[in-house]
């Protein structure tokens, strides 16, 4: 190879090996695809070795392609971190904010934390998707993602932002009829009366007095996959339900607490997670701060 390689191709490279997609690199880049692609090959000529094959349809690594990111990507992400941190950036942020987050987390905390956010920075246009599936940042677009944990895949950099404290509930209806006015069961009992459930097949996570972790399967009646809804059909007498304690205290008496004996019903953790290969832009990190701040 004759010379060095341009730092600012194999930036380019990067960003369409990180999103798969020469069109998706360049709108986040905001330079022309032919650009990329001119690019893109003037790298892989420099190199002798082709880095990605490309289709009508979509974008592929090659092992040249894979081994090259692995081994330049981590490098360009110190690169940007250190020279990000280094100048003098009073600039305000701008751009677009892409960001997932659960339905009732998500409405009512990140979404007020993020559009106050933008309200402090004018040039920021988010747009926040609502939905308590496991969406693929990366293929999907997103710069961020909120989840509940743990956190499984080792391919996302996992931040926490809060314990959420949750509680087991039921309506005074329901606890006179079904529980026999009893609001303090013992796991067995719990696991077998009719509850509403958030997710179909879940579990609730509840802690012995030993430090040890329960995880019961609820005897699942009814599925809904908004939180909020659930809670409308447990004050509704259709049965008991898990959720966070800021969402079931609105609803004041029609709602009655449960306890478990010898457990206690175990706190969710929220994390901020993104792609571990790839560097938070600083529109996006200053959001999650100030998520982290102010939600």
């Amino acid at each position: 190879m004759d010379g060095m390689m341009p730092l600012e191709d194999l930036r380019l490279f990067a960003a369409v090996a990180r999103h798969l997609s020469f069109v998706e690199a360049a709108k986040r880049l905001g330079v022309p695809t032919s650009t990329l692609s001119r690019r893109v090959a003037h790298l892989e000529e420099a190199l002798g070795a082709r880095l990605l094959q490309r289709t009508s349809r979509k974008v592929g690594l090659t092992i040249e392609g894979e081994r090259l990111l692995e081994r330049a990507g981590p490098l360009l992400d110190e690169l940007a971190s250190v020279l990000d941190r280094t100048v003098d950036r009073e600039e305000e942020p701008a751009g677009r904010l892409r960001v997932t987050a659960p339905v009732l987390t998500g409405s009512q905390r990140i979404a007020p934390a993020l559009f106050a956010f933008a309200a402090k920075h004018p040039r920021i246009n988010v747009e926040l998707t609502l939905t308590n599936a496991v969406v693929s940042l990366v293929e999907e677009g997103y710069d961020l993602a909120f989840r509940m944990g743990p956190i499984l895949d080792a391919e996302l950099v996992a931040r926490r932002i809060w314990s959420m404290p949750f509680a087991i509930a039921a309506s005074p209806r329901y606890v006179r009829e079904v529980l026999h006015g009893r609001t303090r069961l013992d796991r067995d009992t719990l696991a077998s009366v009719p509850a509403v459930m958030s997710r179909a097949g879940g579990t609730w996570h509840l802690r012995r007095k030993d430090g040890s972790l329960d995880e019961l399967r609820p005897n699942e009646r009814h599925t809904v996959n908004d939180p909020r809804v659930a809670i409308a059909a447990a004050v509704e007498g259709l049965g008991v339900v898990c959720a966070p304690t800021d969402a079931l205290k609105p609803h004041g008496d029609k709602l009655v607490q449960l306890t478990v004996v010898g457990r206690t019903v175990e706190p969710r953790e929220l994390f901020a997670v993104y792609p571990s290969r790839r560097l938070l832009p600083r529109r996006v990190r200053l959001a999650l701060d100030w998520v982290k701040e102010h939600g």
